[in-house]
């Protein structure tokens, strides 16, 4: 089973250096957590798309090198916060987009929803204020509690964090909202714009982000990395 689902992982890191989410970076991560509560993530210094099953380091709930061979990425409090907080969540994402990252300079609250990819993202939207690297405990703390119930959070110059049930939600959701934040920054400068209310968006998103929806996403981008020969 947890083969599986590191190489589910290892899939994730690639696509997301496909998506653009991690261009010409090492920094950023992704992490799984798997049945017994251990937490998966790759090793400081190697790049997304040059990780493998193999290369993994495995954590326990506080952080301890269970397995692998490698040095632990510093923000690893980002990831295990929001598991010790949010019981729902098997997946973070903490990634530093162009557009994600621009937007977060001059975001307030909430987002101009005028497609598909924004309808998830309705309401407000947290903001994490420091745009330090989140490595101690109480930082990483008060990321989690910021973060609250929601799927996104903004890191303020910084980047962005995205959770999930599992890996597929939590990638997609980061693959999406760096292109919300594209559209964001084109519309403040062209100027107002028809949204899509969010009545509207609550209907659609049951459809167009159901179980169904982000297995067909998943497989589509795997069969997109496989073309792509990453």
């Amino acid at each position: 089973m947890n083969e599986e689902l590191k190489k589910k992982l290892e899939l994730a890191y690639k696509i997301a250096y496909m998506e653009g989410l991690a261009k010409d970076e090492t920094r950023g991560h992704i992490t799984v957590k798997d049945q017994d509560n251990r937490i998966y993530i790759k090793p400081w210094g190697v790049g997304f798309e040059e990780v493998t099953a193999n290369d993994l380091l495995c954590v326990d709930p506080d952080g301890n090198l269970l397995e692998g061979q490698g040095r632990l990425h510093s923000e690893l409090p980002i990831h295990l916060e929001i598991y010790r907080r949010r019981k729902d969540v098997s997946s973070v994402v903490h990634v530093h987009p162009q557009y994600s990252v621009i937007l977060s300079s001059i975001f307030r609250e909430r987002i101009k929803i005028v497609s598909q990819h924004g309808i998830e993202f309705t309401g407000k939207i947290p903001v994490y204020e420091s745009p330090e690297l989140i490595n101690l405990k109480k930082q990483g703390e008060e990321l989690a509690k910021k973060l609250g119930d929601k799927p996104l959070l903004l890191m303020r110059n910084h980047g962005i964090v995205t959770v999930g049930r599992t890996i597929e939600e939590a990638l997609i959701r980061a693959i999406h909202f760096e292109k919300v934040a594209m559209e964001n920054i084109i519309i403040s400068v062209f100027g107002k714009a028809v949204e899509i209310s969010p009545k509207i968006a609550e209907k659609m998103d049951k459809k167009v982000y159901s179980q169904e929806q982000q297995s067909m996403f998943w497989e589509y981008y795997c069969r997109k990395l496989e073309r792509e020969k990453i």
